[in-house]
């Protein structure tokens, strides 16, 4: 019986001494989890892109027009400077949306095709107009695009807010 007890004290002295040592080790280190020390990293210059707008071509006439879809859905994708310009045109979108649909309806209503319609000064237009939306410069660049389907665009970058 001297060996079992003997080697049960020395494999207890094992175990003290590997929860001692890690107890130890973690007083020494501070851990500051949550503690909101460190600032969010901006994520710098990125590209904000639209839902897919509806927009009615050509107006509406009486004789219809040949090889040519009478919606176009409009894609825009927006170039912002940093993270917080990115949450400021999320936040904003309906009015974006609301000047897009203004500036690219009177664009396209009376033009032969969606492509006649798209090209121009259309996107330096809609780029001033959006920025004068937001109330400051925000957007640095706008790319403007047609697809036939709103199944074909690509989706929103922004998410839905409740």
């Amino acid at each position: 019986m001297p060996g079992l007890i003997k080697s049960i004290l020395i494999s207890s002295m094992v175990a003290a001494v590997a929860v001692g040592s890690v107890a130890a080790v973690g007083t020494n280190f501070k851990f500051n989890l949550g503690s909101g020390d460190v600032a969010p990293v901006d994520p710098g210059p990125s590209v904000v892109r639209m839902a897919p707008i509806s927009v009615q071509i050509g107006g509406w006439t009486l004789k219809k027009k040949r090889n040519e879809a009478k919606m176009l859905f409009v894609s825009i994708a927006l170039d912002v400077p940093d993270g917080d310009a990115r949450r400021t045109v999320c936040r904003l979108m309906p009015r974006l949306v609301a000047a897009v649909n203004s500036e690219v309806s009177h664009n396209v209503l009376y033009q032969e095709t969606w492509k006649q319609a798209l090209t121009g000064s259309l996107d330096q237009r809609l780029q001033t107009r959006l920025n004068r939306a937001l109330g400051r410069t925000l957007v640095s660049e706008l790319r403007l695009q047609g697809f036939a389907s709103e199944v074909d665009a690509p989706p929103a970058t922004c998410t839905p807010t409740a």
